[in-house]
């Protein structure tokens, strides 16, 4: 009986330990920009009892973007040699870093932009604030749509014959 690609990869160790850094990382950078946690002067967690769901959607989006990464990582690595198969992994590489945070953080180059045209940018940054929810529940949504995409590709799955020890990959 095979399981998911999901669940296969996390079977391996080396890619649950790819995942933990990922996580740690992903979500200490979210946490920090969302003013949960500071570093000086002394390092802090601070929870206001109005921003428990946004700490909520805060921890969905870590966990979901270090399980899409993992998991597209794995399978790339999977495909490697094949030619043009490689879009679903990829893809969903791509989906777990743009969906993985809110935008009014991490891209650079809408603030270098709106930096370069000055009041824009505080313009900007208030839009993309005021919808940080919605944004958040967006994102959420997509990195949830490419884990059935991976889990539905069967590049990762593993299955097991019933009669035999070997383990060979589905295609």
């Amino acid at each position: 009986m095979s399981t998911s690609p999901v669940v296969d990869t996390f079977r391996d160790a080396k890619y649950a330990l790819l995942a933990t850094p990922i996580i740690i990382g992903y979500g200490v950078t979210l946490l920090f920009f969302d003013q949960f946690l500071f570093f000086s002067p002394y390092f802090i967690f601070y929870l206001p009892s109005s921003e428990i769901g946004n700490l909520a959607l805060d921890i969905v989006l870590t966990i979901l973007t270090g399980l899409v990464l993992t998991v597209s990582i794995r399978q790339l690595v999977l495909q490697r040699g094949r030619r043009g198969t490689s879009k679903v992994g990829a893809v969903g590489i791509i989906a777990a870093i743009l969906a993985g945070a809110c935008p009014c953080y991490y891209l650079v180059p809408l603030l270098a932009v709106a930096g370069a045209v000055g009041a824009a940018l505080g313009d900007v940054g208030i839009l993309l604030n005021a919808f940080q929810v919605p944004i958040k529940v967006a994102a959420i949504l997509l990195l949830l749509f490419s884990t059935y995409k991976l889990n539905k590709s069967g590049i990762c799955k593993v299955s097991t014959p019933v009669r035999g020890v070997s383990q060979t990959l589905s295609l």
